[in-house]
């Protein structure tokens, strides 16, 4: 009677355990495509409170989602091309600073240490001057090569123009997508599923929503710290810094990076060193100790090496749309152990 019993239950979690195999496998090989998607999905996650807010000052659902697509695409449209120029502007300082490394850098170690460049240097110099005189001619090289892959381009072009269709779909319909999905939950598993659902909600929704505030701060933090050091490409390294905040201690490492470069070319003096490094320095002490805190929450529980793991791993799995699902799997997984730990400890194998 056991083995009538237990039999038919085996068979269904094999069943389950196919389906999502299944799932997964069809992810895999349709992740190309599902860019836009996930993408879109991820910006409605975080723009749909927004929308919601408006809706409840009475304003239609669609204007509401107009108006925070609009507001979205004009930061785009003004960021992206002050974050060019200034890049031009950096670029364009690439050779400087490989003399700057030739004539100043490296003697001063070779006379210190009795280390010789050699004829490499020779090589990385011409290499780098050849392919970074300006941004303008990285993009000349850029160009023929996505034009050689049609695939490649069409593929990106795609993402440009479905992005904000399936965004606007997403933000329009997000109560009745998720409603659908509620409604296939049997109903015995409805109150665990729902309670799990609320929590992952709770985690995801603070984290990508305190992240995104944090990466504005930093972005703003960073850019004006070096404007008013007077660090040439202020705007680009201190955006660049702020993006990749969200691996931690990533931005902070590349804006210093590329802040100390810039400072080398410019002022070649420590006291302009001195000033990035500075800024750089605030900045994480208040991402540390106020932003982070604040903003984001100590109680979500996403350990910095878990989303480092994270992002690296489903990078490497599933490329561009893995490292967009990263951090919303690395939550779920984290609020499933969290239920699971619980259901353990309530249950006799732990007590007993």
């Amino acid at each position: 009677m056991d083995m009538d019993t237990t039999r038919p239950k085996s068979i269904r979690y094999l069943a389950y355990a196919a389906a999502v195999l299944t799932m997964a496998w069809l992810v895999h090989l349709l992740a190309p495509i599902l860019a836009p998607f996930v993408a879109a999905a991820i910006l409605a996650y975080i723009c749909t409170p927004m929308v919601d807010y408006l809706q409840r000052r009475k304003l239609p659902r669609s204007l509401a989602v107009v108006v925070v697509m609009t507001c979205v695409v004009l930061a785009i449209v003004i960021l992206v091309p002050l974050v060019i120029d200034q890049t031009a502007i950096l670029s364009a300082k690439v050779p400087a600073l490989l003399d700057w490394l030739r004539h100043t850098a490296l003697p001063w170690i070779t006379e210190r240490t009795g280390l010789e460049p050699g004829e490499g240097w020779m090589k990385l110099k011409e290499a780098l001057a050849k392919n970074f005189q300006s941004a303008a001619h990285l993009l000349a090289t850029l160009l023929p090569t996505l034009g050689a892959s049609g695939l490649a381009l069409l593929s990106f072009t795609g993402m440009l123009v479905l992005l904000p269709i399936a965004l606007f779909f997403f933000l329009r319909d997000w109560h009745r997508f998720t409603g659908h999905l509620a409604g296939l939950i049997p109903r015995r598993l409805l109150p665990d599923i729902s309670s799990i659902v609320r929590e992952i909600d709770s985690v995801l929704g603070e984290f990508l929503r305190g992240q995104l505030s944090v990466m504005v701060a930093l972005s703003v933090i960073y850019g004006l710290g070096l404007w008013i050091v007077g660090v040439d490409g202020a705007l680009s390294i201190g955006v660049l810094a702020g993006t990749l905040s969200f691996v931690p201690y990533l931005g902070f490492a590349t804006g210093a990076l590329l802040g100390t470069f810039a400072a080398i070319t410019q002022f070649q003096t420590l006291g302009g060193v001195a000033g990035v490094w500075a800024v750089f320095v605030a900045g994480q002490l208040l991402e540390s100790y106020v932003l982070t805190p604040k903003l984001v929450g100590d109680r979500i529980g996403l350990h910095p090496l878990g989303v480092v793991f994270a992002i690296m791993a489903f990078g490497h799995l599933l490329g561009f749309v893995g490292v967009l699902l990263a951090i919303p799997f690395a939550a779920s997984f984290l609020v499933l152990m969290r239920f699971f730990l619980r259901r353990y400890k309530a249950g006799s194998l732990y007590q007993d």
